[in-house]
């Protein structure tokens, strides 16, 4: 292979990985990741690549430099003295660039935002949302119709079953010494997770807590319990990896999928790796019916209050156990539906946490 060719190897990664670590960095931006999967690759890649292109052309680069800016190569670099229209050129193609991409900023600021036009002063759909979900907003003629209560547990009725042991005592930090050591961890080791910790992260996020009264480990507006909690499995002892459901009121999975799902969860997960490489990825569903009837135009907020309980719990019992759990809410919604098998029309997952090996 000639110099030639490798260097066009080298020039052609070099692009490649550059515009792969641009669009991931703008991705990233967008949508306040932390991690997108193999943006770190890519950066060192780049970087490597534009260390091989100097050290292959670093005597060309020295002489174009010293036509840019008017010198002439001289003896000591054994070349004969270029004119000046080499010269000229190469300062042609760098305004040229120059100029291109400060016109391409100009552009993309110029352009107007299509976003459409909202009622009233709400500046997004969310503080819109906010401000029609206010108490007796629904008592405006004509009264909508919220539908009656649904039944309070789903179940797998075919699904195999797989008892959990007891969730006795994982953790062994107090409540403060987890509060004060909480992080959000997305680096993983390999050790899997046990079957007792499972058991214990499921109970505490949505155990019986009260037999009698069925209430759980996590609060909820009227103990309606709008959300549903699945597991996808990668690395528990004892446990193919694949898709579950907790069935609450038994303290067991209802296995929906056995499978390999980590690329799934990666790129349902706006491709953030670390969700690949955990032990497990707890999706939280949330089961609209079963607030709105009662609760009408602020079932959602309750949904998502009660949301944000349950992965605090997580993260708190992980934490406890010496594991690592980070709570995801960038993610491609329609995906992880799909991967659930969801109707999003009735139920639809608001909430990702994933737990690991902190090592």
């Amino acid at each position: 292979m000639k110099r030639r060719d490798v260097d066009y190897i080298v020039i052609a990664l070099m692009l490649a990985s550059g515009l792969y670590v641009t669009l991931t960095g703008l991705i990233a931006d967008l949508f306040g990741l932390h991690q997108v999967i193999l943006h770190s690759e890519a950066g060192y890649i780049c970087a490597g690549s534009i260390v091989v292109h100097i050290a292959l052309n670093g005597r060309s680069g020295i002489v174009y430099l010293r036509q840019l800016f008017g010198f002439s190569p001289g003896a000591d670099l054994g070349r004969e003295p270029q004119t000046g229209t080499g010269s000229a050129v190469g300062r042609r193609a760098v305004l040229t660039a120059a100029l291109s991409a400060a016109g391409g900023f100009i552009v993309g600021w110029l352009i107007p935002d299509r976003r459409q036009d909202l009622p009233g002063d709400a500046k997004d759909i969310g503080a819109l949302y906010h401000a029609w979900s206010t108490p007796g907003r629904s008592l405006n003629l004509p009264v909508p119709d919220w539908g009656g209560r649904p039944p309070q547990y789903k179940t797998y009725p075919d699904a195999d079953r797989v008892e959990l042991p007891e969730p006795d005592g994982a953790g062994d930090l107090s409540v403060s010494e987890a509060i004060d050591t909480r992080r959000s961890v997305r680096d993983y080791g390999d050790r899997p997770l046990s079957m007792v910790g499972l058991s214990c992260l499921l109970h505490a996020a949505q155990g019986i807590t009260e037999q009698r009264l069925g209430f759980r480990a996590a609060p909820s507006a009227g103990a309606l319990y709008p959300i549903e909690l699945y597991a996808v499995v990668h690395r528990v002892s004892d446990l193919p990896s694949g898709i579950y459901h907790y069935a609450v009121r038994a303290h067991e999975l209802e296995s929906v999928q056995i499978g390999d799902f980590r690329g799934d969860v990666t790129r349902a997960g706006l491709h953030q790796s670390f969700l690949g490489h955990a032990a497990v990825c707890f999706l939280l569903s949330v089961v609209f019916q079963r607030s709105r009837w009662k609760y009408r135009e602020r079932a959602y907020r309750y949904a998502l209050l009660e949301a944000g309980h349950i992965a605090q719990n997580l993260y708190l019992a992980a934490t406890s156990m010496g594991l690592g759990a980070c709570a995801v809410g960038a993610f491609y919604d329609e995906e992880f539906n799909a991967l659930l098998g969801l109707d999003p029309r009735e139920e639809a997952l608001v909430y990702v946490i994933s737990v690991g090996d902190g090592a």
